[in-house]
């Protein structure tokens, strides 16, 4: 029989442990938790490996003194999104790459470096994917303190 969404996060619950930092469920077919980056990799490869959730994308914002990346995963069979969210200070915007054990993170961990700095430890490929090669070093388009409508 079919799991429902409910038992998948119950899955889920389980799967993540006490990783989470926090818990959100804003719609009945979406999850957000929080998990220290130390924990990142880690997490996202139970995601893959033991909930079965697919790799979505990942997309990250300048949320102030911190930078946020969150991993989006689903849950094809139920139809459940589930989303992990991490946090880095801007100061140390440094986070275990997910790419390792989860490869399909390959380009958009590229992406999130080139425009908010976030730098990816252990990414397999750290070259820039979307800025020129002659972009000035330390300079990241979609930080608040780098826009003109900050």
């Amino acid at each position: 029989m079919a799991e429902t969404v409910d038992e998948v996060i119950r899955h889920l619950e389980e799967v993540v442990g006490s990783a989470a930092l926090k818990w959100e469920r804003p719609r009945p077919n979406r999850v957000y938790f929080t998990v220290a980056r130390d924990n990142a990799r880690e997490t996202g490869r139970r995601l893959v490996e033991d909930l079965g959730a697919r790799f979505a994308t990942a997309t990250g914002t300048d949320i102030g003194e911190e930078l946020e990346v969150i991993y989006h995963f689903e849950c094809d069979a139920v139809g459940l999104v589930v989303n992990m969210r991490v946090r880095t200070p801007k100061g140390d915007p440094v986070m275990p790459s997910l790419t390792p054990v989860v490869p399909p993170a390959e380009w958009i961990e590229r992406e999130i470096n080139d425009l908010l700095g976030v730098v990816f430890e252990g990414h397999p490929d750290p070259r820039r994917l979307i800025l020129a090669d002659d972009w000035p070093q330390g300079v990241y388009p979609l930080r608040r303190d780098q826009r003109n409508d900050a």
